[in-house]
């Protein structure tokens, strides 16, 4: 089993090439649920626009009963942004079974 910061990392490279097959692969169906919704919440809300590549830190953030907690810190030049996510053991691979923006 790969190491939850390596899969958390690997995630959060995924994200910002937005590459889509491998985001597919890390999510559970419920994370992935989340992830739609978050993304129109998102898309709602508006706001500046990043240009360039965000600077992207992975922080574990310890254990919630099986969970795992991972927050995601992306900057760039419209500001930082915390994704939560909570990630599970699920046969032997790293998943994203919950996933939020952080106020």
């Amino acid at each position: 089993m790969a190491d939850l910061k390596e899969a958390a990392e690997q995630f959060a490279k995924d994200l910002v090439n937005q590459n889509i097959a491998g985001l597919m692969m890390a999510f559970t169906p419920n994370g992935m649920g989340q992830a739609m919704a978050l993304q129109s919440q998102m898309q709602a809300a508006g706001g500046p626009q990043p240009t360039g590549t965000p600077t992207v830190t992975v922080e574990l953030q310890g254990q919630d009963g099986e969970d795992h907690l991972v927050d995601i810190v992306m900057a760039s030049d419209a500001g930082a942004r915390t994704i939560a996510t909570r990630w599970k053991d699920v046969a032997g691979s790293w998943k994203v079974d919950g996933i939020s923006l952080k106020a």
